[in-house]
Order: structure tokens, then C-alpha cells, then sequence
């Protein structure tokens, strides 16, 4: 019998979340009885702000699994962007003081699998602030089909022209090359008809880069 590394993998990441979630438990009674002693606050920031990344990347691996199995299918319920989109603005606002302007309708909903576009929009803002950008304008466009994309510009450097080019994505290169692929997996689990979701690359006219989740 074939030695199944996958189900390993997997297994050994469902054990490490429970124990990352036993480890935010005792977190959040720590951070209470230290209510009031102002000399722990700082280290108890720097602490919770890296647990929530190292939860944040299980979470990732773990869906990043799941997408792999040819049966997976992304649980598409209805959800109210905004909501999907204020914890994660809150995060990298509170941990890299990014600010961002959402220029859509807030009672904006459509159908998606919400764990798989956080993973892509933690992604695109993760690469962004790598690069350098600060500030972000979110837009929501929807199609006549159904379809509806998010698009996401920064105020950063831009894509370089070889990213610009290559069209498609794969885990070789930089870690924001990584991110593409995990964003593009993600949106790509997306399917309605024969459609399939995408993402699109692009600089802005003026400054920045430019990134389009698009949802069949």
C-alpha cells in the first residue's frame, strides 16, 4: 500500500489548528487578566498579532488541500462583501496601518465561497505591502451574465513587466508569485456553467497595481 503523504499532510494540519485554537483561547483569558497592567500590553500585541498570522496560514494550507481533491466543490452561500471584507481591513489596518476606500455598495451580495476569498484578498493585500503600497481603493462591478469581479488598486510600485506577461501563475518564483497562485486557485474553485473564475493583473494608468478577482 502506497505510503498516502496527503492524508499525513492533512491530518497533521487539522491537529496543529486545534491546538492553534487551544492556544488563542488561553490568549484572549491572558489579554483579560492583563487588563489594566499597560507595561504587558505591547509584548501581548506583538504575541496576538503573530498567532493570528500563523492561524491565518493553516487556515490557507489546509484549504489549499481541499481545493487539490478533484471532488472538492467551494461552499457558495450568499454573503454581504462588506462583511466578508471588514475583518480582514481591520487586520492589515491595525498590523501595517493600511488604509482603504471601498467604492461600492455596501449591501452589495453574491454567492462565493467566503474562507476562499479571504484567502485570495489576504493575499493580494499581503503582496501589496510587500511591495510598498499603503492605501487601497476597492471597487465591485457586475455583468448583464451574472457575473462580478472585485477590483482591488494600490498605490504601490505596480507589477513588474515579467509578472505582467506570463499570464498564468505557478508555486515557482517569489513569495508574491506564490500569492498569485493561491489567489488564482482560490477564485479559480469558482464555477458556474462552463465558466470558471479568473484573476486579471494590471498597472494603473497613474501609479499602482491593479488586480481583478472575477466571478463567473
Amino acid at each position: 500500500m502506497a505510503f498516502d503523504f496527503e492524508t499525513l499532510l492533512s491530518a497533521e494540519l487539522h491537529d496543529i489548528k486545534n491546538q492553534m485554537q487551544a492556544l488563542l483561547s488561553v490568549q484572549e483569558d491572558l489579554a483579560d487578566e492583563l487588563v489594566g497592567h499597560e507595561r504587558y500590553q505591547e509584548s501581548l500585541d506583538k504575541i496576538q498579532q503573530h498567532s493570528q498570522v500563523l492561524n491565518y496560514k493553516l487556515i490557507e494550507m489546509l484549504s489549499i488541500l481541499k481545493i487539490q481533491h478533484q471532488s472538492f466543490e467551494p461552499s457558495e452561500d450568499e454573503h454581504w462583501l462588506i462583511d466578508t471584507l471588514n475583518p480582514i481591513i481591520h487586520e492589515f489596518y491595525n498590523l501595517h496601518a493600511m488604509t482603504f476606500e471601498l467604492d461600492f455598495d455596501e449591501e452589495f451580495n453574491a454567492f462565493y465561497d467566503e474562507q476562499l476569498l479571504e484567502i485570495a484578498l489576504h493575499n493580494v493585500f499581503v503582496n501589496a505591502n510587500q511591495a510598498g503600497a499603503q492605501v487601497f481603493k476597492i471597487k465591485v462591478e457586475e455583468f448583464a451574465d451574472g457575473g462580478w469581479l472585485i477590483r482591488i488598486e494600490d498605490d504601490g510600485p505596480g507589477f513588474n513587466e515579467e509578472q505582467l506577461e506570463k499570464g498564468a501563475f505557478s508555486l515557482h518564483g517569489t513569495k508574491s508569485g506564490l500569492g498569485l497562485y493561491l489567489i488564482e486557485q482560490a477564485i479559480k474553485a469558482h464555477k458556474r456553467n462552463d465558466k470558471m473564475g479568473s484573476i486579471r493583473i494590471q498597472n494603473n494608468p497613474k501609479q499602482g497595481a491593479c488586480v481583478q478577482l472575477i466571478f463567473p
